[in-house]
């Protein structure tokens, strides 16, 4: 989209020669972050996180889409809580109670009116919740990002202005996303980002990094070591499915021998 086309056409042309890497995707680093950062009981999925979180991550995704997927004049007459409505997750056993549920709407509906308010309100964003991918040569990996909103740069020597939306910020995940977008960025368009903001809607917080402010090599070996700890992650799963195979098929031929 935009300005960023031209800055894709190399990467682009790279993609055959990218089959070749293993893929690492952004979701799976929060996917593992978050694995551990709530102790939850009943209404718990599988990231660790309570099933009403990831419905309202969604529907804020989903809401930003369909928002700025607006043209500025448009998205300007256009109230944000019509089109958070539509993407509601509805009252059920995934909210602790009425109240909660309740409280969430009223908090994230407050706080995404309030920030887009003041957006970007004559700019179309370049990256609008798409995955791009990008061959990291020197890692030997693909890397794969959801941009939920990214904008073109105007700063010398820079790349874009990217935002991120969260229910509740997670220092680890937030740290991993910074990470990954700096290699992303350098790969990408040869630069560094202007800016990677991270809004934590319930918490109305705002944190702003200077895109320049990680060093590319700091960011190289981040990313590489959460590569190899995510193979060795996907490695054990097959390893244990394989193994819950095996138990099925050594249980159906006990049960032929009961049989016979």
């Amino acid at each position: 989209m935009g300005g960023a086309a031209g800055s894709w056409a190399a990467v682009k042309r790279e993609e055959a020669a990218a089959v070749r890497y293993s893929r690492l995707n952004d979701f799976r680093m929060e996917h593992i972050m978050l694995g551990g950062a709530e102790n939850t009981g009943s209404g718990a999925a599988a990231t660790g996180l309570p099933r009403w979180r990831q419905q309202v991550q969604y529907a804020v995704g989903h809401t930003l889409n369909d928002f700025y997927s607006l043209q500025p004049e448009v998205r300007r007459e256009t109230p944000i809580q019509f089109l958070l409505e539509r993407r509601w997750p509805p009252k059920g056993d995934a909210f602790p109670s009425l109240m909660h549920y309740w409280d969430v709407k009223t908090g994230i509906a407050d706080e995404l009116t309030r920030i887009v308010s003041g957006n970007h309100l004559r700019e179309v964003p370049v990256l609008l919740y798409e995955q791009w991918h990008v061959p990291v040569p020197e890692l030997d990996i693909e890397l794969a990002m959801i941009f939920q909103l990214a904008w073109n740069s105007a700063a010398p020597g820079r790349c874009l202005s990217i935002q991120k939306f969260m229910v509740n910020g997670n220092e680890d995940v937030i740290t991993g996303f910074l990470h990954m977008a700096n290699v992303f960025c350098h790969n990408a368009y040869g630069q560094p980002a202007e800016t990677v903001e991270v809004y934590s809607l319930l918490d109305g917080r705002k944190s702003i990094f200077d895109g320049a402010g990680i060093p590319l090599q700091e960011s190289l070996d981040y990313v590489r070591l959460l590569s190899v700890f995510l193979q060795r992650e996907e490695s054990a799963e097959r390893l244990a499915k394989y193994g819950e195979r095996r138990n099925e098929k050594d249980e159906q031929v006990i049960r032929g021998y009961g049989l016979m």
